[in-house]
């Protein structure tokens, strides 16, 4: 009797465990696939960023932050 209720504990614990596992590795696959994700549409609107130019300094006259369209150049 009594080591049919060990028994019993040993292997809950064990499926415990073993779901503890693939719930882990479940996220660790998620996780990686999001981060794929991202990569993959970061490069492609790589080019679609805005250009960010600033001119002047923070407090004076005519002091702006340009985005969009800006010349490359600059």
């Amino acid at each position: 009797m009594i080591f049919g209720f060990i028994k019993k504990l040993f292997k809950y614990y064990v499926d415990k465990f073993v779901q503890w596992l693939r719930m882990q590795k479940f996220n660790l696959e998620l996780d990686n696939e999001i981060k794929e994700f991202h990569e993959n549409w970061l490069k492609e609107n790589e080019k679609e960023k805005p250009k960010i130019k600033e001119v002047g300094k923070f407090g004076e006259d005519g002091w702006s932050i340009s985005i969009g369209d800006v010349d490359k150049d600059e």
